[in-house]
């Protein structure tokens, strides 16, 4: 049935296409919460065309189209023969898989992130080669991909936006009764040095109220499963309608998740050593450090992997022995790097980039 849906979505896709200007490429429904208010702001000044691989939780009306592919023929089929002016876009490494530049037209494609974390690091070393523009929501982000392009010689160009779904996330309400969040990484053998293992007991001895968010990749790579989480009674959140603002507190390892959370509590998260999760090892070749590694011990404290224990004890000291001293101390410093770091561009990030991709 797969293949006999996107025949005709391919169909009416085409149909339609004339119509629209501008598209999105949500691949899937995590990357679409962050394209969402991209979005959004679009269909305040024009109709919008978005493409997926996943069903999306949208409902489109007379100024959007949503056409959703299920099948890799026709997935790639869609890219290569696009005849928009603009595609957003939130996946990496385009013309690397079967999201490439359409063959048919002088398209323009806009990279917008989803994640604070570095462009040099935790990305493919091409990750951005073939994107037209690729926005930057903080200065490492906007040193690196300058560096990127002056090293590779490229035409794209970087840009600098606010991250518009961390604004999304502080409108929404409030509506979780437990204290901590345990959010890692993927490719960071958080699993596989059994972590979560460990932490639920500890957490469980303590008293302490979780819920554990496994990154999606780790669910496609099979380094857990929720099978695991159930048999282990690990209570779980995979929801798309995600509210990091509803936690006190935060476990991670390298996931870019906790600089969201300092800057949405203006608290420190609680990091565990583990391998770092790296897929380009010449990061270090650039002059710019990836913030997730500058902004560690700022953002957040850090534990080794036998120090569970001593992470677990620190949750419950912060929890009976609550300073607002401390507290506001903390939230000062963490303001303070805010400012100086993160770009708070109001307007809609795009309109000077698009400008300048017509000259």
């Amino acid at each position: 049935m797969k293949i006999f849906n996107d025949i005709f979505n391919y169909f009416e896709y085409k149909k339609n296409e004339s119509n629209f200007r501008v598209g999105f490429f949500a691949e899937n429904k995590f990357v679409f919460e962050y394209l969402k208010p991209y979005i959004l702001n679009k269909l305040k000044k024009q109709k919008i065309l978005i493409l997926s691989f996943e069903e999306l939780s949208f409902k489109p009306d007379n100024k959007t189209i949503v056409y959703t592919f299920h099948t890799n023929f026709f997935r790639q089929l869609v890219f290569l023969t696009l005849k928009l002016k603009y595609l957003y876009s939130s996946t990496p490494d385009l013309n690397q898989t079967i999201f490439k530049k359409s063959k048919l037209s002088n398209c323009k494609y806009i990279y917008l992130q989803h994640s604070p974390a570095s462009l040099t690091m935790i990305y493919r070393s091409d990750a951005f080669d073939a994107f037209d523009a690729v926005q930057t929501i903080h200065t490492y982000q906007f040193n690196e991909m300058q560096e990127i392009i002056t090293k590779k010689n490229l035409k794209s160009r970087a840009f600098k936006g606010r991250y518009l779904f961390l604004d999304k996330i502080l409108k929404s309400k409030n509506n979780s009764n437990l204290d901590l969040l345990i959010a890692p990484s993927w490719n960071s053998n958080f699993y596989k040095l059994n972590c979560h293992i460990i932490l639920n007991e500890l957490l469980l001895k303590n008293k302490i109220n979780y819920e554990i968010r496994p990154h999606p990749m780790s669910l496609k790579a099979d380094e857990v499963s929720l099978e695991n989480f159930k048999k282990l009674n690990i209570k779980y959140n995979i929801s798309n309608e995600f509210n990091l603002n509803n936690y006190k507190y935060l476990i991670s390892d390298w996931s870019g998740i906790y600089i969201e959370f300092a800057i949405l509590t203006k608290r420190k998260a609680l990091l565990i050593n583990t391998p770092k999760k790296i897929l380009n090892k010449d990061y270090t070749n650039f002059s710019q450090t990836p913030i997730e590694i500058d902004l560690r011990n700022i953002f957040g404290k850090t534990f080794e992997v036998n120090e569970l224990e001593k992470l677990v004890f620190e949750i419950k000291k912060k929890k009976s022995e609550f300073s607002d001293k401390s507290a506001i101390s903390e939230a000062e410093l963490i303001q303070k790097y805010i400012k100086e770091i993160f770009y708070d561009v109001r307007e809609n990030d795009s309109l000077n980039i698009l400008y300048e991709l017509k000259k």
